[in-house]
């Protein structure tokens, strides 16, 4: 419980207002604008996982930044479930498979490894690396081929809608979630990207709702990223 407490005293102010504002503007879209939701808002289904989905992924994004291991959790238990069955309503399959057998087992595994590599000074950090240049060639020159052929192969689906964007968006998604489990400062630029990519899913399929978690996760993701990176410069040697 005294964990528990301490966790909640963590957050800044900046912090608790942003989580406010993502709630406020998801009921306003929830009481006020239902139509503006869904093209569809007849599946009660989906309409709960999409509003779960547009509260959880700032949450975990903001605990992302705080270099916690509990975003993991959120994770798994939040995001990846309520993204699942959004994704299956809409035909996009790469990114429903990419969840079942990368982003679930990944999240695991980075919980742990997390755990394994806190920072000295403050226990609840976890320590936190940056690329070379090289190594980012190689992440981008691997992200493309694998939407190249992913998306060729998804198109095959005879449902499956926006398949090489679809691709390309879980291609940097992996990057972002190998990048975020060996601790890497780089995988912000991955989800940069990433949010862009699911922008343009969620626009060409009428889940207008998600835009709102989309531009709540960019505004965190310029602030995680300062933060990640204020923290390398603090701590050049750490590992």
């Amino acid at each position: 419980m005294s964990e528990l407490k301490a966790f909640v005293k963590s957050f800044t102010p900046y912090q608790k207002w942003y989580l406010g504002i993502v709630l406020a503007i998801t009921v306003i879209f929830v009481i006020f604008f239902p139509d503006y939701m869904l093209e569809d808002t007849s599946n009660t289904l989906l309409v709960v996982a999409s509003i779960v989905c547009v509260l959880s992924n700032p949450i975990c994004e903001l605990m992302i930044s705080k270099q916690s291991k509990l975003n993991f959790v959120v994770d798994i238990l939040f995001v990846e479930i309520s993204e699942l069955i959004v994704c299956f309503y809409n035909g996009w399959y790469v990114t429903a498979i990419i969840i079942c057998v990368f982003w679930i087992p990944v999240s695991a595994l980075s919980y742990w490894r997390w755990s394994k590599h806190r920072d000295e000074e403050k226990e609840e950090l976890t320590v936190v690396k940056t690329l070379t240049p090289k190594q980012d060639i190689l992440a981008i020159a691997a992200i493309f081929a694998f939407a190249f052929v992913a998306g060729s192969l998804i198109r095959m689906i005879p449902d499956a809608a926006d398949s090489y964007v679809d691709a390309l968006s879980s291609g940097f998604g992996i990057a972002n979630g190998v990048l975020l489990l060996a601790r890497y400062r780089e995988q912000w630029y991955a989800w940069i990207i990433t949010l862009i990519m699911d922008a343009t899913l969620y626009i060409r399929g009428g889940a207008y709702i998600m835009l709102v978690t989309v531009a709540a996760m960019m505004v965190n993701t310029c602030y995680g990223y300062w933060k990640w990176y204020r923290y390398n410069k603090e701590h050049a040697n750490a590992q």
